[in-house]
């Protein structure tokens, strides 16, 4: 029997999400979809109208349930280099229980895919960008109000060279069964953070 229009959208976006993380936006098929989330083609597209506006779905639900769990620290009105450790120990913390090789970061891994034509998934995948940024430069200005060594432009290129960082971090965090390596790199980060602010450093916790 079909599925009905709206019935289990969450659970089809979460399988499809899912199949599109594992496999890639341009190799996942309309048949292997309806294989991974067991609708049929027509149901499917009953909901969406197009492979493009279910990923853009699934990118939708990939910042609620997973950017958002991770970086929302960063993102609080007091944030600081705690906040910052904190959303990279959730990084770490979600590839080292993850059961299978890390599948690392939907986004990145669509940007590596995707041509300039495709305008529209490539501005969804920029928002993601932007809303990294924006909270890391808010917590490192909240950081640097202590003792004020930066100005506004400086703090700038320190959140994007956090956020550069931190891609580095998904992106070497793909297939990886490891995370000792992982751990050093963002201990590194945090010195590097601290002593560009002035400011005790914050490790991350084994």
């Amino acid at each position: 029997m079909p599925r009905a229009k709206s019935s289990s959208r969450t659970e089809l976006v979460d399988s499809a999400l899912n199949t599109f993380w594992k496999k890639g936006f341009h190799v996942v098929s309309m048949g292997d979809l309806v294989r991974e989330t067991g609708v049929s083609r027509s149901s499917l597209y009953s909901d969406f109208a197009s492979k493009e506006a279910l990923f853009h779905a699934c990118l939708d639900r990939y910042q609620e349930k997973v950017v958002t769990p991770a970086f929302g620290p960063v993102e609080q009105e007091a944030a600081g280099l705690a906040e910052i450790r904190t959303y990279l120990e959730n990084l770490l913390g979600r590839a080292e229980t993850s059961t299978a090789p890390y599948a690392g970061c939907l986004v990145l891994n669509t940007l590596a895919q995707i041509t300039p034509q495709e305008g529209e998934t490539l501005e969804r995948l920029k928002a993601h960008g932007k809303r990294l940024h924006k909270g890391l430069y808010q917590a490192l200005s909240h950081e640097n109000q202590k003792h004020q060594r930066l100005d506004e432009a400086q703090i700038d290129a320190l959140a994007r060279f956090t956020l550069i960082s931190v891609q580095g971090l998904w992106a070497q965090s793909r297939g990886s069964k490891d995370s000792a390596p992982l751990r050093q790199y963002c201990e590194t980060l945090l010195a590097l953070l601290a002593n560009r602010l002035g400011v005790a450093e914050v490790g991350i916790h084994d």
